[in-house]
């Protein structure tokens, strides 16, 4: 490929003038980013310029001196000549300049005449590069398809197009050939009808090149408008490939976009050196030599072609009576023949497609199936019916079910029949995406479904389902009854109870428990839910849901097991409760029953016959004294068997054998003085006293107890 470095790269060389005038150029092509240097002469630049830009009084004597210089001949001057003498201006044209401007030159105008200077100096530049690489390479590798596609290539970076070919043509021939192209493989070569390129006919038959600036509107193309526009093609050119005046091809450029004013008569020069470059080299080559034999070749190709019109032309009336589009290829997938049918589902007119290929239509990984069909159906066999996404003018696509037919296959011909099933692939498409929905939602369900038809097989066994039973679906799905997954009669169960009207109504059966077996045999609690799919009136299926409540069990068991433990602590708590009230309420009248018995021990004679009464009544006491202190030690609920069936509380196992809530205060080992007021039957002043045991002490505190003590340390009595 060439190419050319920007202008802003390139030397400017500013001459002529004062210092300041130069500073003042330079300051402005610097200030828009062009690279310009001040030189009193030409001997001082560094290197050779790519402008020459002159200024002051002697712009004339400047220019022809920097004209006389060979390496400067082809360089452009741009002359910058004051406003007086106006003749300056013709003057310096006259010695050279390649272009003039009147100070004071304003800034863009200045800059702008500079990068055009540039650019076309480097367009020639470039173009006589071009031209010496094209020679190049013919002169090392002739006509070989390598070679002529670097050509092509060369040939659209220089001249502005986007693709090229050469085409070969033998006097006197309908076809053409393309011998090389430069967006194709090297090897490849078309063989074309020279009556559908009017441009290459025009550009070989007046032996002058042919520029059309948009297809839409020139005359020789506006009848291949359409085609041409298909095939993204809107500016042309045409350069013929003529030796000694005998023409031998064209060289053919297309490009997107319209517009070839940027050809130029420059353009169109390179363009004709390169065709005559390329025409030296092809005279006597051998890619002509094989075409002439492919032009013999060609003509009884055209003989099998006829027949096979006239085989088409006896089914056209049939083709056309049809719905379905048709289609007529020749060995090599171009079209023969379109029907209105066919012209109605891709939009595109019959003109537009007769020998057009028909993968043009088609996407690229579709096309090697049209290829393999077609070679199916000239060996004789008919191919299954398959899809197609055709292109159409509306921009969107359609899909069609193509068939084959190998009536004019003894011609060489392929019929190929296709109705449109957009409609039918985006529904069968719509409801795949539905059913992969659906199965990727029963396959993430957590529970168990299963579904199984009447005859016991089952159809649908989920994830949840293999988690439940331990069975993998691919063992289970059309090989084990359903029968198999419950326990003994229980799937006949399940269906009469979905029969019945008590479980939920006919054919639904609400949430129940049942049980099933799993892989393993063992039976495993669940709760499940089932009904009965129908296709109108009748039964088809039965689809089951179901809950292992294996864990919930256990977590209900665990619950109910803390349940218990809370009930008994709460039980414990209370009777620990009950018994420290009951212990602190029953020790206030034991207190009383203690001292008063003590006191009628202590105030009665010896010999008294009440004593021994007494000191029943004091014994009992004390031992009912034990007993609430028993009461005040329980911490837990112990019970032992009574009359009967009933229990009483066990206070020995229920008390502690010490409670820190209740200390017992110290007991002393010989009788407890009683204060005298006590033996003269006084009270304390809330009429209570201490509970007093002989050997014990003071069993626990009353209300009164201060008072006693107090009164017996003021007697002297020992506590």
């Amino acid at each position: 490929m060439v190419a050319w470095a920007p202008v802003e790269n390139a030397l400017i060389v500013v001459l002529g003038g004062s210092d300041d005038d130069r500073a003042a150029v330079v300051s402005q092509l610097t200030s828009s980013g062009l690279t310009a240097q001040s030189v009193p002469r030409l001997t001082a630049a560094d290197g050779l310029p790519a402008l020459i830009v002159i200024t002051g009084d002697a712009v004339v004597e400047l220019v022809t001196e920097a004209r006389d210089v060979p390496a400067l001949a082809e360089t452009p001057i741009l002359a910058i000549v004051p406003p007086i003498p106006p003749t300056t201006l013709a003057e310096a044209l006259v010695a050279g300049a390649s272009d003039v401007i009147r100070t004071p030159a304003p800034n863009a105008l200045l800059v702008a005449r500079c990068r055009n200077l540039m650019k076309l100096s480097r367009r020639d530049a470039v173009g006589a590069q071009a031209l010496t690489r094209i020679n190049e390479v013919l002169t090392a590798d002739g006509d070989d398809a390598e070679a002529l596609v670097q050509v092509l290539q060369i040939t659209t970076s220089v001249l502005g197009f986007d693709r090229a070919a050469l085409i070969a043509h033998i006097e006197g021939s309908d076809h053409a050939f393309v011998i090389a192209a430069s967006d194709a493989e090297p090897m490849s070569r078309f063989t074309l009808n020279i009556s559908e390129y009017p441009e290459v006919v025009e550009a070989m038959r007046g032996g002058q090149p042919v520029l059309i600036d948009d297809v839409l509107t020139h005359s020789l193309t506006s009848n291949i408008a359409d085609m041409l526009t298909s095939r993204h093609v809107r500016g042309i050119g045409v350069f013929p490939v003529q030796w000694r005046g005998r023409s031998l091809g064209a060289i053919l450029l297309r490009k997107r976009m319209p517009g070839v004013s940027h050809v130029g008569p420059r353009g169109v020069e390179v363009g004709k050196l390169i065709s005559s470059i390329t025409a030296a080299h092809l005279r006597h080559g051998a890619v002509l030599e094989s075409l002439r034999d492919q032009t013999h070749r060609i003509s009884r190709a055209r003989y099998e072609a006829e027949r096979r019109l006239r085989g088409i032309d006896s089914l056209k009336e049939h083709f056309e009576a049809g719905a379905d589009g048709v289609v007529v290829l020749d060995d090599a997938g171009r079209i023969l023949f379109v029907n209105r049918a066919a012209e109605r589902i891709t939009g595109f007119a019959r003109d537009g497609l007769l020998g057009s290929e028909l993968v043009d239509l088609v996407p690229d990984g579709q096309r090697a199936q049209i290829g393999d069909a077609i070679s199916r159906v000239l060996a004789g066999v008919n191919v299954d019916a398959f899809d197609l996404e055709l292109s159409t003018t509306s921009g969107s696509p359609v899909w069609v079910s193509a068939s084959t037919s190998t009536v004019l296959a003894g011609t060489g011909a392929v019929i190929l029949a296709f109705r449109d099933v957009t409609a039918e692939r985006a529904l069968e498409h719509e409801l795949r995406s539905t059913k992969e929905f659906l199965e990727r939602l029963i396959d993430s369900t957590v529970d168990a479904i299963i579904a199984a038809d009447f005859k016991g097989q089952i159809i649908l066994f989920n994830q949840g389902a293999e988690r439940l039973f331990g069975y993998p679906a691919r063992d289970v799905i059309g090989k084990k009854p359903v029968w198999d997954l419950y326990d003994t009669d229980g799937a006949r169960h399940i269906m009469r109870m979905l029969r019945s009207t008590s479980y939920g109504g006919v054919g639904r059966l609400e949430q129940t428990r049942r049980e099933v077996r799993i892989a393993s045999g063992e039976t495993v609690p669940v709760s499940m839910t089932a009904s009965i799919v129908y296709e109108g009136e009748r039964e088809v299926a039965t689809v089951g849901i179901l809950t292992d409540l294996r864990e919930r069990i256990r977590i209900e068991q665990r619950l109910l097991d803390a349940q218990q433990k809370l009930q008994l602590s709460e039980k414990q708590a209370l009777v620990a409760e009950l018994a420290g009230a009951a212990a602190h309420e029953l020790n206030q009248p034991l207190t009383s029953i203690m001292g008063y018995a003590q006191l009628i021990q202590r105030q009665s004679d010896k010999e008294a016959a009440h004593l021994r009464a007494v000191g029943v009544i004091l014994s009992e006491a004390e031992r009912m004294a034990g007993i609430v202190k028993k009461i005040g030690r329980i911490t837990k609920y112990e019970t032992t068997d009574y009359v009967g069936s009933a229990r009483m509380l066990d206070l020995d196992r229920a008390a502690a054998e010490s409670d820190p809530a209740m200390p017992i205060i110290h007991e002393e080992t010989h009788p407890t003085a009683v204060p005298e007021e006590i033996e003269h039957g006084e009270e304390s002043k809330t009429g209570e006293f201490a509970a007093v045991s002989p050997g014990r002490g003071v069993v626990a505190n009353t209300p009164a107890l201060d008072d006693l003590i107090d009164l017996a340390d003021r007697q002297g009595v020992k506590r």
